[in-house]
């Protein structure tokens, strides 16, 4: 008997803590980068940092629209970390999501984002906006460094 009631504590403490997580989705996420108003995109660049910074509202949105509280188990997303997009809201970081694309040096295929809360981890593909967008800040930067060490 003993074993069935601590069985049954057991089943209702996962079933309400899987509760808590699924309750940490979309509106979650949203109410916490509400008020960002900057984005840092640091690029792992074999050693040597690239950044950019975005102020510029529509374009915070594409980044803030990959922190949604999914994870994508069906594609099992392999990430592995070529750059970081930091969100902040008055100078105080509120989150930090790792990247990886193939054009920044990914050994996958798939770019994809990661970040994490208090609980649980999450991951997803990167939406086609914010793709076009780390990518095309990569070679900008990158373009950019290449020609500051020619000189």
């Amino acid at each position: 008997m003993k074993n069935v009631s601590l069985g049954f504590a057991l089943l209702t403490l996962v079933s309400c803590s899987n509760i808590s997580h699924k309750e940490k989705g979309k509106k979650y996420f949203a109410d916490l980068l509400k008020d960002v108003d900057k984005i840092q995109l640091k690029f792992f660049n074999h050693g040597d940092t690239l950044a950019e910074t975005i102020t510029d509202p529509s374009e915070i949105n594409i980044y803030k629209e990959l922190i949604n509280g999914k994870r994508d188990a069906k594609q099992k997303i392999k990430c592995d970390s070529t750059g970081q997009i930091i969100y902040v809201s008055k100078d105080d970081v509120i989150l930090q999501a790792w990247f990886s694309s193939r054009a920044s040096g990914s050994k996958y295929d798939k770019a994809c984002v990661t970040y994490a809360d208090e609980t649980d981890h999450y991951g997803s593909a990167l939406t086609l906006r914010s793709g076009q967008g780390i990518d095309d800040y990569y070679y900008k930067l990158r373009s950019t460094a290449n020609r500051m060490a020619q000189h």
